[in-house]
């Protein structure tokens, strides 16, 4: 499995102990933040306060506050619990479909409910990094990582060069991006074996394998 990236360099060290048994509070992080994600799912990035985040959790607000300063603190943690998510959804499909870039694509889209929470969190921060440079700079890392996993997947595994696995991906994530984007709007529309399909023919359109 190592045409996979686990964690990034960017992605603080607290986040990788998220479910520790041994670590009392990134535990309750992971909760916090787990809670966050669905909060947000339910009720946009304006549904997103300390005092319901506690109301869910059934703690109080000064536990929330302890762990995070701030609330973009508590936002850009969220945000990372998606990537992790996301992560262990690539990692999953990548050892059931032994290194399929279809596989890997659809593990990043709304395909599941899990997924679809990760991506009104996503789209939440899209919109929020047009007015907040350090969220706008989080975002470019965070596409330039996906842009670069995919692209090493396929050199990895399918034996493209460098210059053409960088541009499959570019191409991978235009679709992947677009679509992803009409399911969370549209979903009777764009089901998950409508999103399957129509990644499958625009990749073999282009000459990338499934």
């Amino acid at each position: 499995m190592n045409a996979i990236h686990e964690l990034d360099a960017t992605i603080p060290a607290f986040m990788e102990r998220f479910g520790d048994p041994g670590d009392e509070d990134a535990v309750l992080r992971r909760e916090i933040t787990e809670a966050g994600i669905a909060l947000i799912s339910r009720s946009g990035a304006e549904g997103l306060t300390f005092r319901r985040l506690a109301s869910a959790l059934d703690i109080s607000t000064s536990v929330i506050t302890r762990l995070f300063a701030t609330r973009d603190e508590l936002w850009i943690a969220i945000y990372y619990t998606t990537i992790l998510r996301t992560q262990a959804r690539i990692r999953k499909a990548y050892a059931e479909s032994k290194g399929s870039p279809l596989a890997h694509l659809l593990a990043q889209m709304p395909v599941t409910p899990e997924a679809r929470e990760d991506w009104h969190v996503y789209l939440a921060n899209m919109q929020a990094a047009t007015a907040n440079p350090s969220f706008s700079r989080e975002e470019r890392d965070q596409v330039r990582i996906a842009l670069r996993d995919l692209a090493e997947l396929l050199v990895r595994e399918h034996s493209f060069t460098q210059q053409a696995a960088r541009k499959a991906s570019r191409q991978c994530f235009t679709f992947l991006i677009g679509v992803s984007v009409q399911a969370m709007y549209d979903p009777r529309s764009w089901s998950r074996h409508k999103q399957t399909l129509f990644m499958r023919s625009q990749m073999e359109i282009n000459g990338i394998p499934v």
